[in-house]
């Protein structure tokens, strides 16, 4: 079991103690950043979860939520926030669920598209988060 975030860095002054873990317990990588793959190089961090699922994940600094993507295949359930403030994007993928807000709004999308899967960019950024928030559960998907 894990969670992937990626942190995509579009200035280069990132300040890393603005930042707080995804998961709250002791942090162990599955995957690193630039870690070569068979034909790509892997772009985030994996967090290992202790072989658990639905463990809270935390979203490292203030935002909004940028797209929602669940797929049977690739990142699963995956959640984009976008951080203003830092101008960096992290993505949690992997996921089991979203927290209720999120999970309603997500459902709502997929009734109207008639479809399980989903690829929504939100353009009206009206769903903030906090730093520190709960946004979804660990799990395995994708």
């Amino acid at each position: 079991m894990r969670i992937l975030l990626f942190i995509f860095i579009f200035q280069a002054s990132l300040k890393a103690q603005e930042l707080v873990l995804p998961l709250n317990i002791h942090p162990s990588l599955a995957g690193n950043f630039g870690e070569l793959r068979p034909n790509h190089f892997h772009m985030g961090l994996d967090f290992k979860t202790l072989g658990k699922e639905n463990l809270p994940v935390i979203a490292v600094t203030d935002g909004v939520i940028s797209r929602i993507l669940i797929s049977s295949n690739g990142y699963g359930k995956a959640l984009y926030i976008d951080h203003p403030a830092l101008g960096i994007t992290s993505v949690y993928a992997h996921l089991n669920g979203f927290i209720p807000e999120i999970e309603s709004y997500t459902r709502q999308w997929q009734y109207n598209l008639k479809s399980n899967t989903l690829d929504t960019i939100i353009l009206n950024n009206n769903i903030e988060i906090k730093k520190g928030q709960i946004i979804a559960y660990s799990g395995n998907t994708g």
